[in-house]
């Protein structure tokens, strides 16, 4: 099969849409499929590179790394044309959605779109009016797409999100998968004790870890706050904040007041390849988002073995299961009972530790991709060509004559032919 994956966002940037697009990608090509992608490109010219097409686009102030295009007419998107795909898989909402709709008219092909934004967490960064702007982001995720064949949700808080939209298309839910391989690799305790040493980190203290995007979606003001109530208690704590973002420096000044700067660490921009490492030296992953639509760090963190403790979201349904492998909290203080509940003796803790690496094995890329290879031959076998023209409208047409010839120019070419004009 060929298919083409369409996405705003790719390599080298990092985050839960590249990292899900790049393992989607591989094990599609280990199935016999040829893949290709589609995105934008970063730089002011278009052209196409090892099997990726990238379009010219510019930023968009509106948030950190947001770009757009408006080069619909580019000659880049006529060689993905001319590669024909069988099916069109969108990953994002907005340029490169619209470039797929252009290349699947043409090539007359069903277009499969991934939701993995929850646009109305996003808003209130936008204008402090947010409520009339998430009606109006409801109707415009509508028009958006109602007409993609299947939508895929990676929990049922986003189908539910994409049904309040007034959505009436298929959707399936399927859970995005990890690259469990990148997770298994040897760290023993002497590399542990290195990396530590080498982040300052006192070798005696209990690892909390937030990894992630560093923006404010993320809610890691109120992480510092509960984090700062739990060690005016018990003071064997340290927070770890790895990664990047937008938000990096105001929270670093945020610690900085509290005065917690021997207490929290950042890690600055670290590698996918190497997010294990900070899991692994890690004690219990941590987070207070509520804006993610499935959340891999989750996954990652039980992968390698890790208890959370994380504010309550739909999309942990069935990861996270209260007191087998981990803790929801609300408060500062349900916060402070779920760490100290993980820690209070080695036998719970351990027992935590082997149930959190039970559920997190269950995510592995193989069975996204199959599953999501289920869809795309659903979607090829139930396609139809959108009947734009009714045969009423054909045959006035047709007794309109050659007058209205010109009206025929946008008419796909079969029903031209039923049209049999001289």
């Amino acid at each position: 099969m060929k298919i083409l994956i369409t996405t705003d966002l790719y390599s080298p940037t990092i985050n839960g849409v590249v990292t899900s697009v790049l393992n989607l990608k591989e094990e599609l090509e280990k199935m016999g499929n040829e893949v290709r992608v589609l995105t934008l490109s970063n730089k002011p010219y278009s052209y196409y590179k090892n099997g990726v097409y990238y379009i010219k686009s510019f930023p968009l102030k509106i948030y950190p790394g947001v770009r757009a295009t408006v080069s619909f007419r580019d000659p880049v998107i006529k060689s993905a044309i001319n590669f024909k795909p069988d099916l069109i898989h969108t990953q994002c909402e907005f340029s490169t959605l619209i470039i797929a709709k252009i290349i699947a008219k043409k090539v007359r092909c069903p277009i499969v779109h991934t939701y993995h934004t929850m646009y109305e967490y996003y808003v209130k960064y936008l204008t402090k009016y947010d409520r009339p702007l998430k009606k109006a982001l409801k109707s415009i995720m509508h028009r958006l797409l109602e007409k993609c064949d299947v939508l895929i949700a990676h929990t049922d808080k986003v189908k539910n999100s994409l049904r309040s939209y007034g959505l009436k298309n298929k959707i399936a839910v399927i859970p995005t998968g990890i690259d469990l391989s990148v997770h298994k690799k040897s760290f023993d305790e002497d590399d542990i004790k290195n990396l530590k040493e080498s982040l300052r980190i006192d070798l005696n203290k209990k690892v909390l870890l937030f990894l992630g995007r560093i923006a404010q979606e993320k809610n890691l003001l109120e992480i510092v706050y509960n984090f700062k109530y739990l060690i005016k208690e018990d003071d064997s704590y340290i927070l770890l904040i790895a990664g990047d973002g937008p938000y990096k420096k105001e929270l670093e000044n945020i610690v900085s007041e509290f005065n917690l700067e021997n207490r929290v660490f950042f890690t600055g921009m670290i590698k996918p390849s190497d997010t294990y490492k900070y899991y692994r030296l890690s004690d219990v992953f941590i987070s207070a988002s509520n804006s993610e639509t499935q959340g891999l760090t989750y996954i990652e963190a039980m992968v390698n073995g890790l208890p959370e403790v994380v504010k309550y979201d739909d999309c942990l349904k069935g990861l996270l299961e209260e007191g087998k492998n981990g803790f929801y909290f609300s408060n500062a203080e349900e916060f402070k009972k779920g760490i100290k509940k993980i820690f209070a003796n080695r036998e719970t803790y351990m027992n935590m530790k082997k149930n959190a690496l039970t559920s997190g094995n269950k995510y592995s890329k193989e069975e996204f991709a199959k599953s999501v290879f289920e869809v795309y031959k659903s979607a090829i076998k139930n396609y139809k060509f959108p009947k734009k023209y009714s045969t009423t409208m054909l045959r006035k047409i047709k007794i309109g004559g050659k007058r209205q010839f010109r009206k025929l120019k946008k008419i796909p070419l079969p029903l031209l032919e039923k049209l049999k004009l001289d």
